[in-house]
């Protein structure tokens, strides 16, 4: 909201110039988010599960379990800096929604998993598979294997992994309304 004011008031041109010290607003805010996740919620979330741990409350046994979860995030977004960064064709620079569409669909699916394993009370992977095409994709690009065919291959990617997220969230939604005896986006009870 307050991003929606401050152009409202000032206009468009606020993020275009520089704000103070010759950083742009959008920097600042990029800086701000990394500087909270990084000292906020990553402490906040290693305190909870010290606590839980402490507590004997948590859902696994083991510290091992209960850190489990954090490991395919942590390699997905080590594979996609590295991506990034040592991109022959800069990548980013190039295709940066078609990217950032890849990123956010293999994040949502990596965190769909971790909540649904959460629900049903099941072991969270400890690498979830599609980690594995991805550190081959960023691997072939970043030792210019690719070549000129990076850009294609991240959209070709870019489709398998929206295709299966699509697929996952089908057969969670066939599996949920089958289990709790009701039709998708819909209260009705099946009548058989």
């Amino acid at each position: 909201v307050g991003m929606y004011l401050l152009t409202a008031v000032f206009g468009i041109e606020v993020w275009q110039r520089p704000f103070i010290f010759g950083y742009y607003i959008t920097d600042i805010l990029q800086m701000l988010l990394i500087v909270c996740c990084i000292f906020i919620s990553v402490p906040q979330t290693l305190y909870n599960i010290h606590v839980a741990y402490r507590n004997k409350t948590l859902l696994k046994d083991s510290l091992y379990e209960a850190l489990l979860p954090l490991w395919s995030p942590m390699l997905l977004f080590t594979l996609l800096t590295i991506w990034a960064f040592l991109s022959p064709c800069e990548i980013l620079v190039k295709q940066t929604r078609l990217f950032l569409w890849m990123v956010g669909v293999v994040f949502s699916n990596v965190i769909c998993r971790m909540i649904i394993c959460q629900m049903t009370n099941t072991r969270a992977e400890v690498l979830h598979w599609l980690l594995i095409p991805l550190a081959v994709m960023v691997y072939t690009a970043t030792a210019g294997f690719q070549g000129k065919l990076e850009e294609p291959m991240l959209a070709a990617f870019t489709i398998f992994v929206t295709a299966v997220h699509v697929h996952y969230g089908i057969c969670v939604g066939k599996q949920l309304s089958q289990h709790f005896n009701v039709y998708i986006f819909s209260m009705k009870k099946y009548t058989k």
